[in-house]
């Protein structure tokens, strides 16, 4: 009895493995002889067995489909790897989009509302090129399946729990390509890192991972509330009393809004998020506004970076010379402006089929 996680509005999660690689002391000759390599071939998008690099052993680079089918073959010749482990886990969750346009609808909704679970590096980024070397051409975009639309990483690189949404074509078997999705994955790099987010670097625990459990483990779904946030921020400026004066006529809308706590406050939180934002623009690519206004794990990591320097500033003060704050922002104050937004659990029941 499955369970499928569903973002009300918006789609149903497809799970699946993506990329895995695994370890293994046999030497690639080995493997090639022993492993039948075109089944793996044909229940996986791409199977391969390389060499490690200044190490005895090899490498066994899979790309998972649905089902796990290609894992289920490897485990019945598990005896032939010897010793291994897996030392990289991507888990992907796809979102049917229909069109390039519905993808990027889909990306930038969630990129509105997404967070992440121990976000490190505090801000988000818009990779458009390859890792090492000029922008893929329209061929090698094809050619991989991909759209000449920025990947859009929450952490660096060689983090050992990453985050990343793209949109691409959903991978089929045999290197081939099919409907356009919207793809959120979570890589795993480390044996560490495969141990502590799936129980275990095994074939088997990979086999028996509960996708849906991870999904609804690592997926942050949360909307601002601005009026909250602009009341934590300045108290004073809000809640005071809005004084009367004698407007001109085309001026009373602006001063009937201004007499509003809510307006109040929700211009105060634009405005920081603003500050806050504008202040790493010389060093980071810049992120699109409609994004870095209402992104929670955006919002957040400024918001941390901020109050990080401003502590450090205050104890490199004198104790006589420090100024007492009597409403100091935290971190525990901000979560409180940050709503979940629930994840719908379906569950389907499979019907045996009779003899």
């Amino acid at each position: 009895m499955p369970a499928i996680l569903t973002i009300p509005g918006i789609g149903t999660f497809q799970p699946t493995f993506d990329a895995v690689n695994i370890c293994t002391d046999v030497p690639k000759d080995q493997l090639e002889q022993i492993l039948p390599k075109k089944q793996l071939e044909q229940r996986s998008h791409a199977f391969q067995i390389e060499n490690r690099h200044g190490r005895q052993g090899s490498r066994l680079k899979i790309v998972c489909l649905p089902g796990k089918a290609v894992l289920r073959l490897l485990k019945k010749h598990e005896a032939a790897l010897g010793s291994y482990w897996a030392n990289k886990v991507e888990a992907a969750f796809d979102l049917d989009a229909g069109s390039v346009k519905g993808a990027l609808l889909l990306r930038d909704w969630q990129l509105r509302h997404l967070d992440k679970v121990n976000h490190k590096r505090g801000y988000i980024g818009f990779v458009s090129k390859a890792k090492k070397g000029p922008s893929l051409t329209a061929e090698r975009l094809k050619r991989r399946g991909l759209f000449d639309h920025p990947t859009v990483y929450f952490e660096h690189d060689k983090a050992a729990h990453n985050l990343k949404i793209y949109i691409r074509r959903r991978k089929l078997a045999l290197r081939q390509f099919g409907s356009i999705i919207t793809r959120l994955e979570w890589t795993s790099k480390g044996r560490r890192a495969v141990k502590a987010h799936f129980g275990g670097d095994q074939l088997s625990d990979l086999i028996n991972a509960n996708l849906e459990s991870y999904l609804h483990r690592f997926l942050v779904l949360e909307q601002i509330d601005y009026v909250k946030l602009g009341k934590q921020l300045s108290p004073r400026t809000v809640m005071r009393h809005a004084k009367p004066t004698n407007a001109r006529a085309n001026a009373v809308q602006v001063t009937a809004l201004f007499r509003s706590v809510d307006y109040r406050a929700r211009r105060v939180a634009h405005l920081a998020i603003k500050v806050l934002e504008q202040r790493e623009w010389p060093q980071i690519a810049e992120v699109p506004e409609e994004v870095w206004r209402s992104s929670p794990a955006q919002i957040k990591g400024r918001f941390r970076n901020a109050l990080r320097k401003m502590q450090a500033r205050r104890r490199a003060k004198k104790p006589a010379s420090r100024r007492r704050q009597r409403h100091p922002l935290t971190m525990k104050k901000l979560q409180t402006c940050f709503t979940r937004i629930p994840l719908r659990r379906n569950r389907i029941w499979l019907r045996k089929r009779r003899p």
